[in-house]
């Protein structure tokens, strides 16, 4: 039972609170935008981001084995066609007689927050290791950052790309929240056998502290993009009153 409540805790509800709160503010952000200055600029402000969005479906589906019709990683909507807004797409079937592919829809409708994620988590260590090890430094209780080792360039164009990224990437569409909710009891039977075979192998002391080294970068990066789109929310209306 405490294994049980250990990973819901590190592994779904922490991470659910991050996702709703980025979702909703980047939903707020990309509509200020467009509101103040024009449609395109969210491509321009987010495009990566979108990439990224579009190619986590993408792989993911893959990963689950689902037949792809079709791909559209960005895309400029005809604005000659009412209704036409979509920014990028994956279009994909599955088998529902099959555990696994209905198992998947979950983690495809979700794949956005763990492509974006993974996604500054990598540029953070392979830009900034200075951040990164301090990130992984704090589940010791003994954080020390050495801005010895940044070099200036690469922390600036890790900004650059964790800004288009946050703010281009967690907006969850409803196509995506209901692809996710087709999985889910498929894959809390999965969880639930997963738990069962890890309470069999760990004590709850290890498993959690195995979940902390694992996560701890994980709540950093979504701690970090959701701060940014705060901050971006607030230039925004500022932004949006001047002009």
């Amino acid at each position: 039972m405490q294994n049980f409540l250990t990973a819901t805790w590190y592994l779904i509800a922490i991470p659910a609170l991050f996702g709703c709160a980025l979702s909703l503010i980047s939903h707020c952000n990309k509509a200020l935008v467009v509101k103040h200055f024009g449609f395109l600029a969210q491509v321009i402000g987010g495009g990566i981001g979108i990439i990224i969005h579009e190619l986590s479906h993408l792989i993911v589906a893959l990963l689950f084995r689902h037949h792809i019709q079709g791909v559209a990683l960005l895309r400029i909507p005809n604005y000659k066609i009412e209704g036409d807004t979509q920014l990028g797409y994956v279009q994909h079937t599955w088998q529902p007689s099959s555990l696994y592919q209905q198992s998947g829809n979950f983690f495809i409708g979700l794949a956005p927050l763990i492509g974006e994620t993974l996604s500054i988590i990598a540029l953070t260590k392979l830009l900034v290791p200075p951040v990164f090890s301090w990130w992984l430094a704090i589940e010791s209780g003994n954080p020390q950052a050495d801005p010895n080792g940044l070099v200036w360039w690469k922390l600036l164009v890790w900004l650059i790309l964790l800004v288009n990224i946050s703010v281009g990437g967690f907006d969850l569409s409803p196509a995506d929240l209901a692809n996710s909710g087709q999985g889910v009891l498929s894959l809390l039977v999965i969880y639930l056998a997963a738990l069962v075979i890890v309470t069999l192998a760990l004590s709850p002391a290890a498993f959690k502290a195995t979940l902390l080294a694992i996560m701890i970068p994980v709540y950093w990066a979504l701690g970090l993009a959701l701060a940014i789109n705060i901050a971006t929310w607030g230039l925004v209306v500022m932004l949006g009153k001047v002009a």
